[in-house]
């Protein structure tokens, strides 16, 4: 009986040893997917855009300019991974049919540049920008929007073209009492504007994002 239980409690050493070692083979050399910015990570870069329009209520305020500096950083993941942060973000020339509208962008925290997809070999990077933050001023009328925008990077123009759609969109979240006809809690502006080129601060390579799986 006791060489039984002797030879028993060797073979189930013996099991818990053999799935032991066989454990990290079966996940040896498998990466994790990422996303890989070049030709360096970080990067700072600075980025402007001309024509910038935000509609609302089919108002469109549009800025003769906007001029944008952040980071761009690799890492880890598949989807709604945050490659990149922006801070500041600024508007200049800004008008619309009732006149001169002054918008105010709050960067703190930082927006986040988030990847999603990537058609390999494309070099087309499509995402989002969350945490957008901006009070804008028109008349008599201050409104705040936040939310997220569509985010579209790509490598071969350094371009990063924004809009909107059904799940990345704006919302109006707070207004002035001057803002009737013109702004009201719930609203959903539209926003577009093409940021092109994309360069790094002291440099002139484009930086490019490209998915690894």
């Amino acid at each position: 009986m006791r060489n039984s239980l002797r030879k028993l409690a060797v073979a189930a050493g013996a099991a818990t040893a053999a799935v032991a070692l066989a454990a990290p083979a079966a996940t040896a050399g498998v990466a994790a997917p990422q996303w890989v910015v070049g030709p360096n990570s970080p990067e700072t870069f600075s980025a402007s855009a001309t024509g910038v329009v935000l509609n609302l209520n089919g108002i469109p305020m549009t800025c003769s300019s906007s001029a944008a500096q952040g980071s761009l950083a690799s890492a880890a993941g598949s989807t709604n991974v945050t490659v990149g942060t922006i801070a500041p973000l600024t508007f200049s020339g800004c008008t619309s049919p009732f006149g001169a509208v002054s918008p105010v962008t709050d960067t703190t925290p930082a927006w986040q540049l988030k990847a999603n997809t990537q058609v390999a070999g494309s070099g087309v990077t499509n995402g989002a920008i969350t945490g957008v933050d901006a009070t804008l001023t028109v008349l008599t009328c201050t409104f705040r929007v936040t939310g997220s925008v569509v985010a579209t990077y790509t490598n071969s123009t350094g371009k990063l073209a924004v809009s909107n759609n059904a799940t990345y969109k704006l919302t109006v979240v707070s207004v002035s009492p001057g803002c009737a006809g013109i702004a009201a809690i719930g609203n959903n502006p539209t926003f577009t504007a093409s940021y092109g080129a994309v360069t790094p601060i002291g440099g002139t390579v484009k930086p490019s994002i490209t998915y690894v799986p």
